[in-house]
């Protein structure tokens, strides 16, 4: 069994907490001292749906400490995870943290899977000046005036919806139909994807569906009967089968356009009985990629990042789930940077090029914040479309 470098201590569900006493805190300034960087993890390996997005969440950030701590750690002393098990509940999660922000209050704070729990948690957060790297990209996580801790991991909406756009030209689509989850980031992707294509002149149609619904007919209907050119589709886990499915049983031969969301789900990345690759659901999905997840364009921070996860577990869902490695990487590069673990120190030196750009980060080669928006502006070219391919260590192999 390998070293596990950093300390992987679980919440016990009554919230109490079995850590080795760390001391400090999340604003200490640390040039020196006992003290390692705690960074907590909103985790648990039970989530049904969202479960591989979780676990692969929670092992992207271990892995990132692991390459951390063999490189000397964040100011020489090493780094340590504190996971909540809260399995992607918003209460578990607050009242996890509370209890351990009670205890021993860590550095910083990730999330593995939920921007229902980025939402939950980012008030407390903020509130105890605690460096929040934010992978669901929660509202409140992106207002520096207010919260100037907090930062958004996950490729900003804008870049995302905006992705659609050279598909939209080179397939000649003109009329355009979106259907989304209501999620937190499901209903903020909805309300950019009308701006981003009525703004480009496209006609736009945009419907919302419950997750937690088991037939989304109506709200196939609703889209169908605006008669688009190409259905633009959000959803994560379950809702992604019943979607597709729902099309199919409509007889609806639409070219579909997954986002990011849709391509976490471990559905359109395996093949069946467990997943739909080559049948009819999944016969005109095409689905947004990034380029750390084609094989073809993986970048070396990339390929080192997954040989690390893969030396630690299995890697069970995309590498845009692995956000929280880059956190960690970000995280180690700024503060090493300022010589300190102070929060504020820290969180000017994310904002800096030297920084951002040279961290090691990989799910994106690069993440430029600015003082006044900490969501990083990613280039469009950032993603791609490709059609559903084999997960294998959270990268689809056949991607073009």
């Amino acid at each position: 069994m390998k070293r596990r470098l950093g300390l992987f201590v679980g919440l016990a569900a009554v919230g109490s907490l079995m850590m080795t006493a760390c001391g400090g805190d999340g604003g200490e300034s640390q040039t020196g001292g006992n003290a390692p960087y705690k960074i907590m993890i909103s985790g648990g390996s039970d989530a049904g749906g969202q479960t591989d997005q979780l676990t692969t969440g929670v092992l992207s950030a271990r892995a990132a400490i692991k390459v951390v701590n063999d490189a000397g750690g964040i100011n020489g002393k090493p780094v340590e995870l504190i996971e909540s098990p809260d399995n992607a509940d918003p209460q578990k999660a607050l009242s996890n943290l509370r209890a351990q922000i009670a205890k021993d209050k860590p550095n910083a704070y990730v999330v593995a899977s939920g921007s229902n729990v980025s939402a939950a948690v980012a008030g407390i957060l903020r509130q105890n000046d605690i460096i929040f790297l934010d992978s669901g990209n929660a509202a409140d996580t992106n207002k520096p005036a207010e919260n100037p801790y907090a930062f958004h991991l996950a490729a900003p909406f804008k870049t995302v919806v905006e992705g659609y756009l050279p598909e939209f030209e080179k397939s000649g689509y003109r009329n355009i139909g979106v259907l989304h989850g209501n999620s937190a980031y499901a209903k903020q992707f909805g309300t950019l994807a009308k701006q981003v294509f009525t703004d480009k002149g496209y006609q736009v149609t945009v419907v919302e569906y419950d997750a937690k619904s088991l037939d989304m007919t109506a709200q196939i209907s609703a889209v169908q009967a605006k008669n688009p050119d190409v259905l633009v589709f959000n959803g994560y886990g379950a809702p992604v089968g019943l979607v597709l499915k729902g099309i199919t049983k409509l007889g609806w031969k639409v070219p579909i356009l997954g986002d990011t969301s849709v391509t976490s789900t471990p559905l359109v990345t395996t093949m069946p009985p467990d997943g739909l690759i080559g049948t009819p659901d999944a016969a005109n999905l095409k689905i947004e990629v990034t380029r750390s997840v084609n094989t073809a364009t993986a970048s070396e921070a990339t390929k080192k990042a997954v040989r690390t996860m893969a030396s630690l577990g299995d890697i069970k869902a995309s590498l845009n789930n692995c956000l929280n490695y880059d956190a960690v990487m970000l995280l180690a590069a700024a503060a090493n940077h300022a010589k300190t673990n102070d929060t504020k120190a820290v969180a000017d030196a994310l904002l800096l090029p030297e920084v951002n750009t040279k961290a090691g980060t990989a799910v994106y080669d690069t993440y430029p914040f600015t003082a006044d928006n900490h969501q990083a502006q990613l280039p469009v070219e950032t993603h791609t479309f490709v059609e559903p391919g084999v997960l294998k260590d959270g990268q689809i192999g056949s991607a073009g």
